[in-house]
């Protein structure tokens, strides 16, 4: 088959298709008789005619421009996100040779966060930097951030299943920070050879240079019983160098000490006779964290505990050497001058040189989520020693959370003009603030922005937005509306119950609210549990009616039957599936949370939260409510159990998303293109793969673009809930193959390509 080139250019030369075309041919030095050639060329021409396949994509980025001010004090970094149980590690993120602050909140659905370090000598000042998270791959439970091969750039260790993966930084001067995959578990030679090195999911491992030889070890609760195993790396006795990651078990019962089965006590001088021979003397281990440093500068290396039942910190001091650890004393309440840790509970430690004066600081925050403080969390403590011999003095208890916005657990945030100024304030309901183990105290914030139409800044007016805290709701969600045309906004509070609360507004239009609790329980609505509410006309019938999310990951819509000063709703839903949307993953919940808003031509789309951090958008709704929506596409918004309220705040004709998230803060996004977004779009050790046609029907083509020595692939196509739709593993591997993707039904859908050590991520359309 030939294809006269005038014709191609006559159809494509006035986009600059042809030239493309041309270009390649040329590039590839292309025989357009040969059949393989013919393919490609169709290829292309197929490409440069489709139309742009993610015109509609979702494209935000983080704003962190608006100005907040708290008691008339502009605070630095009000749209963080908050903190629950965060982990803490440095690394240089944007190359100017000082550390910067990284923090990763522990959950199944680990977050990061990102800090510059913009503080000088003896001086701390942080100030959040998002657009540097893209760098970091999505990892759960915990995160430290360790240089194990001595050049000067930190690498990934953490957590899977009872083990430790690691992700080796492949800096350049180009990229900056690039972490690829260097071991998915890492083995140490133990009693029975090499088998993973053991790390309990709850706890803290200690990773650092143990025996002072210049190489990483690492310390653990051992899997049968209440003793440190002791994995010390030989890259340096082996090989001269720290490069590698061999690690043997030099000893089951590092520091000759235990840890009591039942409660914090601290045996010492254990003989460690049990051994892991007789299990039946040890019980299981629950949860501890590990802290290794040399407290007294004698050089050896001592150890900090935290207990996953316990308040506080105890240190353990080795009057051993550095090749043989023996734990000859301990302080339970460390550190014991100052004011020592006391926090609710599970504290972890992280030594850290946070005001830049070349000594290593003290940072402490809960480790276990929903069963520790989750405000007011994150303990400071300046080291007025030295490095060798530390000696930390109490600064706060709220070190960066006093600049951000942190309501708890669970924010949920809303845009809505509270004092009918035409300026659209920001409402912030939650689960709760921490009181205790189980218990928790729901309330609602307020944020007045006091800007302009163009230019938003706020104000903190309340944490407790008229005293709902009273009225005991275990979860406040708002929602706004004119639920009985009056001409203003009520609200209606959806609470974990799966529950409604109505408030009337009884200003009166154009006057501030006046809200008073008319219907507990409205209309005896139950939709189970995790109520996230809104309010907009769905049919178009002029009544407002419902969306309800709720913890199972669906969407409830529930249809207004009433008039417009009498509203009816059916306790049960009108569609307990609205869109046929569930995003629920195979693993967990889904706590959804609905936004419907209206496109530029006036047409609804419908933007869903939910608890792995991403959002979803949705069309194809007008005239097809008891259908199913189509998925356009997903964004991650670094966040759990994200929520979004969207509008124009700054008046520029595009709309705006804030967003709640489980962690306590919110932020702000605007339209712009993402480094990273859908599921896990990132790319390891240079691999690269181009994917066509796109949009496609029936086949793709997957073209690994000369990356050689390529074996054993895995190919998983997900969709936009992160299911997976086809797996295929390719042995050997060919520079381009086929993919049938005959079977998937119409929309967007996620190509990752998995190999020993390469990821590679692309999205392509079915129609």
């Amino acid at each position: 088959m030939l294809i006269h080139s005038s014709k191609i250019e006559r159809t494509f030369c006035g986009s600059g298709g042809f030239q493309k075309i041309i270009s390649v041919i040329r590039a590839n030095r292309l025989n357009l008789c040969h059949p393989r050639s013919i393919t490609l060329l169709l290829i292309m021409i197929l490409i440069f005619i489709s139309p742009n396949p993610l015109q509609s994509q979702l494209s935000f980025v983080h704003v962190i421009s608006y100005e907040l001010k708290v008691d008339g004090e502009v605070i630095k970094n009000p749209w963080a996100g908050g903190f629950n149980s965060p982990q803490f590690s440095m690394i240089d993120l944007d190359q100017d040779g000082k550390l910067d602050l990284v923090s990763f909140e522990r959950s199944y659905y680990g977050v990061f966060k990102s800090f510059l370090n913009t503080g000088t000598s003896g001086n701390t000042d942080f100030k959040y930097a998002p657009e540097y998270l893209y760098q970091f791959p999505h990892l759960q439970n915990w995160v430290m951030l360790v240089d194990y091969n001595c050049d000067g750039h930190e690498d990934i260790f953490s957590s899977v299943p009872a083990g430790i993966q690691i992700y080796k930084n492949e800096y350049s001067e180009k990229n900056g920070n690039h972490f690829t995959l260097e071991t998915s578990i890492l083995p140490g030679e133990g009693l029975n050879g090499q088998e993973p090195i053991y790390v309990s999911p709850p706890d803290l491992p200690a990773i650092t240079d143990v025996d002072g030889d210049g190489d990483v070890d690492i310390l653990s609760f051992e899997i049968l019983g209440n003793h440190v195993a002791y994995f010390k790396n030989m890259s340096m006795e082996k090989y001269g160098n720290c490069d590698f990651l061999e690690f043997e078990l030099k000893n089951a019962c590092w520091g000759y000490f235990s840890e009591n089965a039942t409660n914090n006590t601290l045996i010492l001088y254990d003989t460690c006779d049990m051994n892991v021979e007789d299990p039946e003397k040890s019980e299981k281990h629950a949860g501890s964290t590990l802290l290794a440093f040399d407290h007294n500068g004698d050089g050896v290396t001592d150890l900090a505990l935290g207990d996953i039942s316990y308040n506080t910190l105890s240190l353990l001091t080795n009057g051993g050497t550095p090749l043989s650890a023996v734990m000859t004393d301990v302080e339970y309440n460390f550190p014991s001058s100052t004011i020592p840790v006391d926090m609710t509970t599970f504290p972890a430690a992280y030594l850290l040189d946070i005001n830049n004066d070349g000594n290593r600081d003290l940072l402490v925050s809960p480790n276990n989520p929903n069963t520790s403080q989750n405000h007011n969390n994150i303990w400071f403590y300046r080291n007025a020693g030295s490095d060798e011999d530390p000696e930390f003095t109490f600064q706060q208890e709220n070190f960066l959370q006093e600049e951000m916005v942190d309501v708890g657990a669970g924010a949920f945030a809303v845009f809505f003009d509270e004092n009918a100024d035409g300026l659209s304030d920001i409402f912030i309901g939650n689960f709760g603030y921490f009181i205790e183990s189980g218990v928790y105290q729901s309330q609602l914030a307020l944020l007045r922005n006091v800007g302009t139409v163009n230019d938003p800044s706020f104000d903190w007016i309340t944490g407790d937005y008229d005293d709902l805290s009273t009225f005991g709701f275990n979860g406040i969600y708002p929602a706004f509306g004119d639920m009985d045309n009056d001409g203003d906004q009520d609200m209606l509070i959806g609470d974990e119950e799966g529950m409604l609360h109505y408030f009337r507004n009884d200003a009166g239009p154009g006057n501030p609210v006046d809200f008073t609790l008319s219907q507990p329980n409205y209309w005896g609505i139950d939709i189970g549990q995790s109520a996230k509410p809104q309010i907009i006309d769905v049919n178009r019938d002029g009544l407002p009616d419902l969306l309800l999310g709720e913890r199972s990951g669906t969407i409830n819509y529930f249809h207004n039957a009433g008039t417009p000063v009498s509203p009816d709703f059916s306790q049960e839903p009108t569609n307990g599936l609205f869109g046929g949307i569930d995003v629920m993953p195979e693993c967990c919940t889904g706590y959804s949370a609905p936004q419907m808003v209206e496109d530029s031509v006036g047409n609804y789309m419908l933007y869903v939260g939910s608890e792995q951090g991403m959002l979803y958008l949705f069309n194809n709704i007008e005239g097809n409510l008891t259908g199913t929506f189509n998925p356009v596409d997903s964004l991650y918004l670094n966040g759990m159990n994200i929520n979004i309220s969207a509008f124009d705040i700054n008046n520029d004709g595009k709309l705006e998303l804030v967003r709640g998230e489980y962690a306590g803060g919110i932020g702000f996004f605007k339209n712009g293109h993402p480094q990273v977004f859908g599921v896990n779009t990132f790319t390891e050790n240079d691999l690269r793969i181009s994917v066509y046609p796109n949009p496609a029907e029936n086949i793709i083509f997957i073209d690994f673009n000369k990356n050689p020595n390529l074996t054993n692939l895995t190919l998983h196509v997900y969709d936009l809930f992160g299911k997976i739709q086809v797996r295929h593993n390719i042995s050997p591997v060919a520079q381009m193959i086929f993919l049938d993707i005959s079977g998937l039904s119409s929309g967007v859908y996620i190509l990752k390509v998995v190999g020993i050590k390469e990821i590679a991520t692309s999205r392509f359309i079915v129609k």
